[in-house]
């Protein structure tokens, strides 16, 4: 089974490219969701992420209160630093159900499978076990709509939290491929249908 890859700035449209891995069945492990899947609850991961960034990260119930963990991450004073210990702290715990849908999907015969890790190259633990990675971008401006839309940030917020990313030109030097997604979905789809054919993945 290949394993992809998929990567991308904050923005860019990831979950339009997993649409379509979806559609022509290729299925996609969205590591985000598996990461609010384990902080939604008290877990071993909230317990370690609370003592580094402090109780203030953790809602009443013991589950994380991820606004104000962004908060410290995007906008303290050591950035940098905060977001490197997030990834430390959450990937291996990521990574471990991820491995399980991995396994899932190669018992059952898939020809391929997504791991959808914005993170992707932050963590030594996803990296490694690609076959191929494919990044995502579109222009800035964008980006910086989309997100304020879909997470309900102020312009300075969003613009914080692009400016802790990497850019554009990080992701396309360091990936096999990328997808410009600034446009419609229907040339999003034509540029991934287009790279899965030159790597033999779909005929």
């Amino acid at each position: 089974m290949t394993i992809i890859g998929l990567t991308g700035p904050s923005g860019a449209g990831k979950t339009s490219v997993c649409s379509v891995f979806n559609e022509i069945g290729i299925p996609c492990i969205d590591t985000d969701a598996v990461y609010h899947s384990i902080v939604n609850a008290p877990s071993p991961c909230t317990s370690e992420l609370s003592e580094y960034f402090g109780s203030e990260v953790l809602n009443a119930d013991g589950s994380l209160n991820r606004k104000a963990l962004a908060e410290i991450v995007f906008t303290g004073e050591n950035a940098e630093n905060n977001l490197n210990a997030l990834n430390n702290i959450t990937h291996k715990y990521v990574w471990k159900k991820t491995n399980e849908l991995l396994t899932q999907y190669i018992s059952e015969g898939k020809r391929a499978a997504v791991i959808d890790a914005p993170a992707l190259f932050s963590s030594k633990m996803f990296i490694g076990k690609c076959d191929l990675i494919i990044s995502v971008i579109a222009d800035r401006e964008l980006r910086l709509e989309r997100i304020e839309k879909r997470d309900g940030l102020t312009a300075e917020q969003a613009e914080a939290r692009l400016s802790a990313q990497p850019n554009d030109e990080f992701f396309i030097k360091n990936s096999d491929f990328y997808i410009d997604n600034s446009s419609s979905l229907a040339k999003t789809r034509k540029q991934l249908l287009s790279i899965l054919k030159q790597e033999d993945i779909l005929a």
